[in-house]
Protein backbone atom coordinates (compact mmCIF):
# COMPACT_ATOMS: atom_id res chain seq x y z
CA UNK A 1 0.00 0.00 0.00
CA UNK A 2 1.24 3.66 -1.09
CA UNK A 3 0.36 6.57 0.95
CA UNK A 4 -2.13 8.60 -1.46
CA UNK A 5 -4.25 11.89 -1.70
CA UNK A 6 -7.35 11.89 -2.89
CA UNK A 7 -9.18 14.95 -4.58
CA UNK A 8 -12.93 14.41 -5.68
CA UNK A 9 -14.52 16.85 -7.39
CA UNK A 10 -16.88 19.05 -4.11
CA UNK A 11 -15.03 17.20 -1.66
CA UNK A 12 -11.84 18.00 0.71
CA UNK A 13 -9.12 15.91 -0.14
CA UNK A 14 -8.73 12.53 1.18
CA UNK A 15 -5.79 11.04 2.89
CA UNK A 16 -4.96 7.14 2.87
CA UNK A 17 -3.66 4.48 1.50
CA UNK A 18 -3.80 3.12 -1.97
CA UNK A 19 -3.04 -0.30 -3.98
CA UNK A 20 -2.71 -0.08 -7.51
CA UNK A 21 -3.24 -2.48 -10.23
CA UNK A 22 -4.83 -2.69 -13.81
CA UNK A 23 -7.67 -0.43 -14.31
CA UNK A 24 -8.28 -0.03 -10.88
CA UNK A 25 -7.48 1.89 -7.64
CA UNK A 26 -8.05 0.31 -4.11
CA UNK A 27 -8.17 3.53 -1.56
CA UNK A 28 -8.36 3.33 1.56
CA UNK A 29 -9.21 6.02 4.48
CA UNK A 30 -10.47 6.67 7.82
CA UNK A 31 -11.99 10.22 6.71
CA UNK A 32 -15.74 9.67 8.31
CA UNK A 33 -18.08 10.29 5.18
CA UNK A 34 -21.57 9.79 4.24
CA UNK A 35 -21.33 7.61 1.57
CA UNK A 36 -24.78 8.61 -0.44
CA UNK A 37 -22.14 11.93 -0.70
CA UNK A 38 -19.87 9.80 -2.72
CA UNK A 39 -21.69 8.97 -6.20
CA UNK A 40 -21.16 6.67 -8.69
CA UNK A 41 -19.49 8.62 -11.54
CA UNK A 42 -17.29 11.18 -9.02
CA UNK A 43 -14.18 12.55 -10.78
CA UNK A 44 -11.27 13.57 -9.26
CA UNK A 45 -7.79 12.89 -9.03
CA UNK A 46 -4.99 10.81 -6.87
CA UNK A 47 -1.79 11.84 -6.00
CA UNK A 48 0.04 8.15 -5.12
CA UNK A 49 3.56 9.29 -3.51
CA UNK A 50 4.41 12.58 -6.40
CA UNK A 51 2.88 10.88 -9.10
CA UNK A 52 -1.15 11.93 -9.93
CA UNK A 53 -3.74 10.43 -12.05
CA UNK A 54 -7.15 11.17 -12.92
CA UNK A 55 -9.74 9.19 -11.57
CA UNK A 56 -13.27 8.38 -11.64
CA UNK A 57 -15.25 6.69 -8.48
CA UNK A 58 -16.79 3.35 -9.12
CA UNK A 59 -18.16 2.36 -5.12
CA UNK A 60 -17.89 3.12 -1.88
CA UNK A 61 -18.35 0.62 1.21
CA UNK A 62 -16.90 -0.13 4.58
CA UNK A 63 -14.31 -2.21 5.33
CA UNK A 64 -13.46 -3.56 8.26
CA UNK A 65 -9.51 -4.53 9.28
CA UNK A 66 -8.48 -7.86 9.40
CA UNK A 67 -6.08 -7.40 11.97
CA UNK A 68 -7.40 -9.10 14.88
CA UNK A 69 -7.91 -5.93 17.01
CA UNK A 70 -11.12 -5.74 18.40
CA UNK A 71 -10.28 -1.86 18.59
CA UNK A 72 -8.80 -1.45 15.19
CA UNK A 73 -10.61 1.82 13.25
CA UNK A 74 -13.60 0.61 10.41
CA UNK A 75 -12.49 2.50 7.48
CA UNK A 76 -13.83 3.39 4.34
CA UNK A 77 -12.88 1.59 1.09
CA UNK A 78 -13.13 3.35 -2.38
CA UNK A 79 -12.23 1.43 -5.85
CA UNK A 80 -11.57 4.22 -8.57
CA UNK A 81 -11.21 3.87 -12.10
CA UNK A 82 -7.90 5.56 -13.69
CA UNK A 83 -8.34 7.18 -16.67
CA UNK A 84 -4.98 5.93 -18.19
CA UNK A 85 -4.02 2.85 -16.62
CA UNK A 86 -0.67 2.32 -15.95
CA UNK A 87 1.32 -0.91 -14.99
CA UNK A 88 0.99 -2.18 -11.53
Amino acid sequence: MTDAILMLDGLDPLTGTAETGGDYIQFRTDAVLDTASLEHGHEGRIDLGGRTERVMLKSAHPHHPSSGDPDAADMLELTLQRFDPQPG
